[in-house]
């Protein structure tokens, strides 16, 4: 039962790992003001999926729930972060679909695990949902990066 908890902490040290070698060209204050925006836009879509449209429900069990919750403020919210990143940092559009090919997949198959462990569950088949959902949260990130290196310098976040 605790080997669900023991993974997705696993999952959330790699990714933390990822972020802290990811060359940067956000500062400080913006990755982590990126983080928290992201971190509230997730809470709010899993809400929202979850309790007002009954989409899919999150495992009242505590490890499971603390699992969500790690998956929910953590995983996906600095995977995010990453992505804006790199999109930052990479020129070639090669190098910039390949990256988010590959975060896309990551988040997905994490996402496949969530549900392949009970995390969550739906009433319907949201495989294909869940990869809008993820779609919709990096396309957020991507105009939000967009944005924010728009800003005259000194003026950002």
């Amino acid at each position: 039962m605790a080997l669900d908890l023991a993974i997705f902490i696993f999952i959330a040290w790699v990714i933390i790992s990822v972020y802290l070698i990811v060359p940067k060209r956000l500062s400080i204050i913006e990755n982590f003001l990126l983080f928290f925006l992201f971190t509230i836009i997730t809470m709010n879509i899993f809400t929202m999926l979850d309790l007002n449209l009954n989409l899919f429900q999150h495992s009242k069990k505590v490890n499971l729930f603390i699992s969500f919750w790690i998956q929910r403020n953590i995983i996906i919210p600095l995977s995010l972060v990453i992505f804006v990143n790199y999109m930052i940092y990479f020129k070639s559009k090669i190098n910039k679909f390949v990256v988010t090919v590959l975060i896309f997949l990551n988040l997905y198959l994490i996402n496949l695990i969530a549900f392949g462990v009970g995390l969550m569950t739906c009433s319907s088949n949201l495989y294909l949902g869940s990869a809008v959902v993820l779609a919709v949260l990096m396309l957020l990130a991507f105009l939000t990066m967009k944005l924010v290196t728009k800003l005259p310098e000194g003026k950002s976040m």
